[in-house]
Parts: structure tokens; sequence; C-alpha cells
């Protein structure tokens, strides 16, 4: 099992930032560009326990997935959604987007993600690897909110 766990600052309120991981499918897009679509298959009145098809481009392929949201909080100043979801029947991946308000206009965002192999050989691989792909998404991240949030104030 490897988890990760990153943190970054975001100028821009909560609510604002907020869309980008839950309820605009054209804002999530931005910063998860391999999404192609979502269809919510149960809903439930808490969120929590929903399951949401993702449709996701994987090079010249198209791959589906079962999302299970496992925590969902929508408060004032804090926002939490935790899925999961099998990546490619070989991996059980929960990730957890949490957004904390700092300021009016500032926004703490927190990534975890813990993946864990079904095959216990390919937990030997992972501890070989780097956290580049979620230090490039944290970045990517912050770069489209602010920039969205800017041609919004402006």
């Amino acid at each position: 099992m490897k988890k990760w766990k990153k943190e970054i600052m975001i100028q821009a309120p909560i609510e604002f930032a907020w869309n980008f991981f839950y309820g605009d499918l054209e804002k999530k897009k931005m910063i998860f560009p391999k999404v192609m679509d979502e269809e919510i298959i149960k809903q439930t009145e808490n969120r929590t326990g929903s399951i949401i098809k993702q449709t996701y481009q994987n090079g010249n392929s198209t791959e589906q997935y079962d999302l299970t949201i496992k925590k969902y909080i929508n408060e004032v100043n804090s926002k939490v959604l935790a899925e999961s979801f099998i990546l490619n029947n070989r991996f059980k991946m929960t990730t957890e987007y949490e957004l904390v308000s700092l300021t009016d206009n500032s926004t703490k965002f927190i990534y975890t993600s813990i993946n864990k192999p079904k095959n216990p050989l390919l937990g030997i691989f992972q501890l070989f690897g780097s956290d580049e792909v979620i230090l490039n998404f944290m970045e990517r991240t912050k770069e489209a909110i602010e920039s969205e949030y800017e041609k919004e104030v402006k």
C-alpha cells in the first residue's frame, strides 16, 4: 500500500474551488483532463454511498470506473470529498480532496491518495514510486482554479 498526502494554498474562495471537485463537470475537467463524462448511478441523500460512473480517456482507449463516495462534507469553511474505485482491476484507489477556508480569498487544498494493490507483488513496485505525479496534479489544480477565479473577478 502506498499513501500520499500533500497540501497547497489556492488563492480563491472555498466555494469557488469546490466546484472543481464536485458538481461542475466542465470545471472538473480542467483539473482532471482525462475525465470525459460522469453519470450518477446511485445517489444518497447525504452523498456518502453514492456511485458515479466516470468515463476516462487513457491514451487511445476509453475506460469506465464506478466511483463510490466514501465521505462528503460540504460546510461553509470545510469541504471534503473522498472516493474509492478499482483502477485497471489491479489497484483499489481511495482519493480524498479536502478544502479548508483560510480567508475570504484563500483556501488550503489537502490531497490524500491511498493506492492498495490487489496483488501483493504489485506492492513491491510501489516502493519505488515517486510523488511527481501528485505534485504535478496539485500544481495543475492550483493554476486552473486561480486562473479561472482571476477571470471571474475581472
